[in-house]
Parts: structure tokens; C-alpha cells; sequence
């Protein structure tokens, strides 16, 4: 088990906690507390860095990682469903029932639906019907 460092608050209050990579759904720069917001199912934390830093990282160490848009880092390993209509990509309910997505730019879409096609082909595409 590969793991980061993170915390479970923004300023670092809570210490330190490793989190296995292969936990995290998406991660996305927050402008306003100049941090990287790391998503799990269940869970945020925070960690430091640029995206483009982890995305390297990440990549090099062997997980399979998008820039879905210009702050948002995804895990494609993750992702169980895609909307095509809305660039949406969906990471199943959380403990309490909440569906997990995280919106993609147009160019990042195409980037993970590349990625999915594949490394993960049986993910369920969807899309509205044209009216």
C-alpha cells in the first residue's frame, strides 16, 4: 500500500494522516484556502503542492491519474460511471448515500474517456436522449 500525507483539516490543526492512494477518487486545488482538497468516498483531506506536481507523482508511481480540468486531479481507476452529456464522471454513493461526481472540462473528459477506453473498458457510459 502506497500512501500521502494529508490532514484532515485545512491549516494542519489534526496532524498528519497517510492515505492510501488507491482511496482517492479526486483531488482539486481550493483557491480560497490555497490547498489540495483530497476526495475519497467517505472523506475530504487536505495536502499541499500543485496538481501538476501530484499528477507527475502520481503518474510516476504507477496510478493512473487525469487532469480532468485545470484543478481537478482524478482517479480513473475509481470513476464507475461517466456522463457523456454533462462530462460528469460518478464514483458511486458514499456510507451515507450520497452520489460522488466531479465535473470535467471538455478536454478532460476526452482525456479520461481515452484513459477508460483502455485501462477500464467496462465502465457504463450514459447520456440523455436527444429530444
Amino acid at each position: 500500500m502506497s500512501s500521502i500525507s494529508v490532514t484532515r483539516d485545512p491549516k494542519g490543526n489534526t496532524g498528519l494522516s497517510a492515505l492510501d492512494i488507491t482511496e482517492i477518487t479526486y483531488m482539486e486545488f481550493e483557491q480560497s484556502l490555497y490547498r489540495i482538497m483530497v476526495h475519497t468516498k467517505d472523506e475530504v483531506f487536505y495536502t499541499v503542492g500543485t496538481l501538476k506536481y501530484w499528477a507527475t507523482t502520481l503518474k510516476s508511481s504507477g496510478y493512473n491519474f487525469v487532469l480532468a480540468d485545470r484543478n481537478t486531479l482524478i482517479n480513473v481507476k475509481n470513476i464507475i460511471q461517466l456522463d457523456k452529456t454533462f462530462h460528469v464522471a460518478y464514483f458511486g454513493e458514499n456510507r451515507k448515500g450520497i452520489e460522488q461526481k466531479c465535473f470535467l472540462s471538455e478536454k478532460g473528459y476526452k482525456e479520461v474517456v481515452k484513459d477508460v477506453k483502455i485501462s477500464q473498458p467496462n465502465i457504463a457510459f450514459i447520456e440523455l436522449p436527444l429530444w
